[in-house]
């Protein structure tokens, strides 16, 4: 057999992901998944009037870093953190997963390496790779609200291989929600030690107390911010695959116009949807954080009131790290997918040592995704609660 390149043999399974041929495989069981960020909220009507609406002659080949319509429609839409911003400083891309590799491919040679408060999104670890470079987390922690590390550890973190740091606002999976002081001191560390500061700000609608800080807030971070979005959460659309990589930095936008034209363009149906979705109106907005704010209110008090169990209240997106009385949240897991059911019910959560670099860390936590109806989340913490009982008498 032909040998295989170590960057693909090297890439994580997903840990949100891994379990699902395992649920495929039980259909007299209904699985409750809440191991992954897709809601059950309704796309947006003008959304899904757009799609019916798109009628072009010939789908051609589009502009590589975008349309001009949908690139000004979505420079327009983000002038509300940053009036300076053109659409010269957005690139539209296949989700935020392809604006998060275009970063880190702007980033990095091979060998070279991201800094990221740890837990952090998985698929980090993939894009990383796929770059030939690596995630060197910097430890928060669950019982400290997920705070980012002192200045003093971001900087002892840094040598000549570190090219800079990622960090998701709101946070996947911690759901915490970073403010304007604490964006500063990136912002300044960025700037003292000349590294690129990558930002994910796909949740940064969705917040239930305060509103976090966007990157695009600070004019001096122009040379070294890039922001990435998309339009998967905040509008219910993850299979849109449209995002967006939004950077001040003329030659690093250059250099993406080029990775743009090595893959052709985005998708013109999404961008056409898109456009629609960016000018919807504030409501909308304010409905989704009251919609999820029950939500995660109703997974958290439930999970709380489990003996044994402690959460880690989130401030932003939807998404909760639950420290669990067991030793292997790994182990549960399959537990939960491979053998347990309740009243031909069960549930699927992503164990929290798939959001760390060391597996060996967060062996007793597992990442939720508040993304059901406030029923079914009710249900969830009852059926977590006889599922921790009956593990734990195996």
């Amino acid at each position: 057999m032909p040998r295989l390149s170590k960057r693909v043999l090297s890439l994580q399974e997903s840990a949100i992901r891994k379990l699902d041929a395992t649920t495929r495989a039980r259909t007299h069981v209904h699985f409750h998944r809440v191991n992954i960020g897709q809601p059950d909220v309704p796309t947006p009507a003008p959304l899904i009037d757009a799609i019916r609406g798109f009628q072009p002659r010939v789908l051609g080949y589009g502009q590589a870093s975008g349309e001009p319509a949908c690139r000004e429609a979505a420079a327009t839409y983000h002038r509300r953190w940053c009036p300076e911003l053109e659409a010269s400083h957005v690139a539209v891309t296949t989700g935020g997963s392809e604006a998060l590799l275009f970063a880190f491919t702007v980033a990095c040679d091979p060998g070279d390496v991201l800094l990221a408060p740890e837990p952090y999104y998985t698929n980090y670890n993939g894009f990383a790779s796929i770059c030939g470079a690596s995630i060197r987390p910097l430890r928060t922690h669950l019982s400290q609200g997920f705070a980012l590390p002192s200045d003093q550890e971001l900087d002892a973190a840094v040598d000549e291989r570190v090219k800079g740091l990622v960090v998701a606002n709101p946070g996947n999976p911690t759901g915490a929600v970073y403010g304007r002081s604490e964006l500063q001191r990136l912002v300044n560390w960025a700037l003292r030690h000349r590294k690129l500061l990558i930002v994910d700000e796909v949740y940064r609608q969705i917040w239930l107390d305060e509103a976090p800080c966007s990157i695009l807030e600070f004019p001096e971070a122009a040379e070294v911010a890039i922001c990435v979005d998309s339009l998967s959460k905040t509008w219910s659309a993850c299979g849109l695959r449209l995002g967006f990589l939004i950077s001040r930095n003329a030659l690093l936008m250059e250099k993406v116009e080029r990775l743009g034209q090595a893959r052709l363009g985005p998708q013109p149906l999404a961008q056409h949807i898109g456009m629609a979705a960016l000018t919807l109106p504030e409501s909308v907005y304010e409905d989704q954080r009251e919609l999820y704010r029950e939500r995660v209110n109703v997974l958290v008090d439930g999970l709380s009131a489990i003996d044994g169990v402690e959460v880690s209240r989130p401030r932003g997106a939807f998404y909760l790290m639950a420290r669990l009385p067991v030793e292997d949240t790994e182990a549960f897991a399959r537990y939960l997918a491979a053998d347990f059911e309740h009243e031909g019910e069960s549930f699927v959560v992503a164990p929290g040592s798939g959001f760390y670099a060391d597996p060996g860390r967060g062996r007793d936590e597992v990442r939720l995704a508040a993304v059901l109806q406030p029923e079914v989340l009710h249900r969830v913490a009852q059926l977590m609660e006889t599922a921790l009982s009956r593990y734990r008498n195996l």
